[in-house]
């Protein structure tokens, strides 16, 4: 596997991926492309041969910190260590330039919030109805935040 920044030829790639790695509320191509695209952004993907097993882009947020936008591995690739890499990476990056890295992440995502925990990140706030479409009955989410520092 190999993790690089993002190129617009993967936008296609990407966009089939967010829509398997995501049942309910996966982002639009559009969207997909303006933030990946998007000057500021930092956009990694992990590719295994010449598939896109995974990627993550962030973006600029208040108080001198870097908001994960999106991350997402391929179904076929999970708990393979991928999301670990792309964050590892993006903190090498990012924390160059910015004080923290945060996330907002489904209440009910036990996995994801498990793995974000072991990465360093804590739960900051709680964020009633943040999402618009429920997932396990829940349309909230929590705030984590990894200081750089």
């Amino acid at each position: 596997m190999i993790l690089r920044r993002y190129r617009s030829t993967d936008l296609d790639s990407i966009a089939d991926l967010e829509k398997r790695a995501f049942t309910v509320g996966p982002y639009s191509r559009r969207y997909l492309k303006r933030v990946l695209e998007d000057a500021e952004a930092i956009s990694i993907v992990a590719q295994i041969d010449s598939k896109i097993a995974g990627y993550l882009v962030a973006l600029p947020a208040e108080g001198h910190s870097i908001d994960i936008e999106s991350i997402a591995t391929d179904p076929e690739f999970r708990r393979s260590g991928i999301a670990t890499r792309m964050i590892v990476m993006l903190k090498q990056i990012a924390c160059e330039r910015y004080e923290s890295i945060i996330l907002e992440v489904r209440e009910k995502n036990d996995d994801a919030i498990s793995l974000y925990r072991k990465m360093g990140f804590e739960i900051t706030e709680f964020l009633n109805g943040y999402y618009q479409e429920s997932y396990l009955g829940s349309r909230n989410a929590y705030r984590m935040r990894l200081m750089c520092r």
